[in-house]
């Protein structure tokens, strides 16, 4: 039994072509189980037979992940099988007021924007919502920014700040400091979050896309009511459209693009349509946008492809100081356009390009920038010292 429980690790290394292997593991947990862990197995079962959960049950479930009540071997099969078999908007709302519920919430400011993202495209490029974060910030844009390292990219936004000298993983209090002087907040998750420490390990040796991909942009512990959201599925819109409703969301737009070559991204498009889902208190919209409205020039998506944690700090930092390439630019402006709009301090997308390239082309994200960097680091020495 020793040697066949061993072979279960390998669940952490499947890919969504490998669910046969999966099912016979599950098939052979469920049999496996005592009569304490039946509400477990029920779970398992219906998953098995392709039946979405109601919100109570993935309420349920969320909580018994994240109080330790699953075995890291359950919690691979559930986050596979809830991916094989599709993530509704019951369940997704059902996990939600889980986690919120778990939550170190912090309040700052009603109006302040989230760029938060669900990753998971697998297209490489930079990270453009992170960018687009610190150029809105300096036109003027209250930033709560969501975000955690890597899990299904090569770079998270957490990746990447701390690469440009951020400090991530402030207390709460010099956070609300750092977001009183200049607007920004970084709300690092799994300080917000410390139960997802539960399945941060899994999330990694699974490297599949899962729940949680979904439920980022909608956790931000500052319950922001203003969103950029990118998402990787076309099919993830309408999700994401019943819940940010159901959540009472002020301003958000709901983005899905594609490249020329038929490639999704969870931000706009340079070489194709951007698909759009506005939310503004309750109405819902659906428009498609291309870069030439905008007086964007067509650019491949190799051109904005990026790489490890140093290769994109080096492109903001390009990007801040005007020597970046006009894709990298453009796809930054394009991104912080539709925040600009979203926050409310812009009338369209348009009236968000204007002020975002005025702020970028006059060296103000620049300097607002190496302000915010300035005070992290005052704020990191007066509350806990240096970082290790």
């Amino acid at each position: 039994m020793t040697a066949t429980f061993k072979g279960i690790n390998s669940l952490y290394y499947l890919h969504l072509h490998q669910f046969l292997l999966l099912f016979t593991f599950t098939k052979f947990i469920i049999i496996c189980q005592p009569i304490s862990c039946m509400p477990q197995k029920k779970l398992l079962q219906k998953l098995l037979a392709g039946e979405h959960f109601s919100q109570e049950e993935m309420t349920f479930c969320m909580n018994s992940i994240m109080d330790g009540l699953f075995s890291e071997v359950v919690i691979a099969a559930l986050l596979a099988l809830l991916q094989k078999k599709g993530v509704t908007p019951v369940e997704t709302a059902g996990a939600y007021y889980s986690l919120m519920a778990k939550a170190n919430t912090i309040e700052l400011d009603e109006d302040a924007v989230d760029t938060c993202g669900t990753g998971g495209d697998h297209a490489g490029t930079f990270n453009i919502s992170t960018t687009a974060s610190i150029i809105a910030n300096s036109a003027g844009v209250l930033i709560a920014k969501h975000g955690n390292r890597s899990v299904t990219s090569s770079c998270g936004s957490a990746d990447v700040l701390e690469a440009l000298g951020f400090t991530i993983d402030l207390p709460p209090e010099a956070t609300k400091e750092l977001f009183k002087q200049t607007g920004f907040a970084f709300l690092f998750a799994p300080l917000y979050h410390p139960s997802m420490k539960r399945v941060a390990n899994i999330r990694r040796e699974l490297g599949i896309r899962t729940i949680f991909n979904i439920l980022g942009p909608l956790i931000n512990p500052a319950r922001a009511k203003r969103q950029l959201v990118g998402v990787f599925n076309q099919e993830l819109m309408e999700l994401y459209t019943e819940v940010l409703v159901q959540t009472d969301a002020r301003h958000a737009m709901i983005v899905h693009a594609m490249t020329e070559e038929g490639i999704a991204l969870d931000e706009p498009s340079l070489n194709g349509p951007t698909h759009i889902v506005e939310i503004q208190n309750g109405s819902v919209r659906k428009h498609t946008v291309y870069p030439e409205e905008f007086g964007l020039t067509r650019h491949a998506l190799s051109e904005i492809q990026g790489g490890a944690r140093d290769e994109n700090a080096l492109i903001i930092h390009r990007i801040l100081d005007g020597s970046a390439p006009a894709a990298h630019i453009d796809a930054a402006l394009f991104t912080t356009a539709m925040a600009c709009f979203v926050s409310g301090k812009a009338g369209s997308i348009q009236e968000g390009f204007i002020m975002a390239r005025k702020a970028l082309e006059s060296g103000h994200t620049k300097n607002k920038f190496n302000e915010i960097l300035k005070i992290n680091t005052e704020l990191t020495a007066k509350h806990r010292g240096p970082v290790n």
